[in-house]
């Protein structure tokens, strides 16, 4: 029973996280077909057969069975809809081409304003951060030999000034020399300066480039949180770094993936993006919120790509008719956007590979099926 609850628990978060992308993404698009004048008649959250769903004036909202993305369909999008007579106005097809790309951006562009608005509104309520309080140390590592202490509380790393474990971290990587100064507040109250000579290892980095860093073994006591907080205008400024940064770190995944600079392996799917929400929840709202906001990012991103069957594909065949005054006929696009899809169908079908050996699926099913079984 244990078990059952955990999984449920970690479903939770996801079909919310899931949910609320989604509908964004879509009411993006939705809401630029109305404002360009084109009629949508259906918005469904999810693919396949219908769970629920409502009518209005003239679009059938639905819920449908699988929550892997979601999609509108707009009145006369497809040559073959309009038939011989050709599109009439409601048409998605006798929009201008100009009007046409504004409602095949408007999905990614409310994703990347999701995304701004939760970071920005993470940074100005508060996140919970690890303290400088030191809980343990890691064996083999020069700080367990070095006189730091445990709940000792670091105030300074070579003088720069510390307010939770980001900023240890990030003074401890930009610390030069070869001894470190870790100026520390003991229980008692004392101040007491300690020098550590950090060990110095060869690794790479999230993208497989070689880096070195000089480590020294410390670990955060988990006990001690502090909040990390930031004014109403520093919070939107760093709001809005972080969605450029996040893009940025998108793309240049994909570069390395492409160039085979980066496994595949890397790449995480919808079974993976569940147990990360179940992690974020676990660790309180905030947590949750901020992977909700780089999810958004790396959807917008991902779809903006000038693959056939994504936005970003549309996108290029509407700019392509929009600068040459004509649009690419019916059956080469048909063509592309087939290959794209089964492409994207064959990446969907890694991705979730990666999920079944990286989070051993089999083994839990088998386990959870085991103790059922008693």
């Amino acid at each position: 029973m244990s078990h059952l609850l955990s999984v449920v628990w970690n479903i939770l978060p996801a079909l919310v996280v899931f949910g609320i992308l989604i509908i964004v993404h879509e009411w993006g698009h939705f809401i630029a077909c109305r404002m360009c004048g084109v009629k949508v008649e259906k918005f469904s959250i999810g693919f396949g057969p219908e769970l629920f769903g409502w009518n209005s004036k003239e679009t059938r909202f639905v819920v449908s069975l699988l929550p892997l993305g979601g999609f509108i369909k707009p009145s006369g999008e497809e040559a073959s809809a309009v038939g011989a007579e050709g599109p009439k106005p409601g048409d998605f097809l006798a929009a201008t081409a100009w009007s046409r790309i504004i409602i095949v951006t408007a999905g990614v562009t409310m994703n990347f304003a999701l995304a701004f608005v939760l970071f920005s509104a993470v940074f100005m309520t508060g996140r919970p951060m690890p303290g400088t309080v030191i809980g343990g140390f890691i064996k083999g590592y020069p700080g367990e030999s070095s006189g730091l202490a445990v709940k000792d509380r670091i105030v300074r790393v070579n003088g720069t000034v510390t307010g939770n474990w980001k900023d240890v971290l990030a003074a401890l990587d930009s610390a030069t020399g070869p001894v470190i100064e870790i100026a520390v507040v003991r229980t008692a109250g004392q101040e007491l300066s300690v020098g550590v000579i950090p060990k110095v290892e060869a690794t790479r980095d999230i993208f497989g480039k070689p880096v070195t860093l000089r480590r020294i073994g410390i670990t955060p006591d988990p006990e001690i949180v502090v909040t990390e907080k930031y004014g109403v205008l520093e919070s939107i400024a760093m709001g809005w770094e972080t969605v450029v940064s996040q893009t940025v770190l998108t793309y240049k995944a994909i570069y390395y993936i492409c160039a085979r600079r980066l496994s595949p392996k890397n790449l995480m799917g919808p079974l993976g993006i569940v147990q990360v929400s179940g992690q974020a929840a676990r660790a309180g709202i905030p947590a949750l919120v901020q992977l909700m906001a780089i999810l958004s990012v790396s959807l917008a991103a991902i779809n903006l790509l000038p693959i056939p069957a994504l936005d970003g594909g549309h996108l290029v065949f509407l700019l392509i008719e929009a600068l040459f005054r004509r649009p690419i006929p019916v059956k080469v696009q048909e063509k592309v956007t087939n290959a794209g899809f089964y492409a994207l169908m064959g990446l969907m079908v890694l991705v979730f590979y990666n999920d079944i050996v990286n989070l051993q699926v089999v083994d839990k099913i088998r386990n959870l099926l085991h103790l059922s079984g008693h």
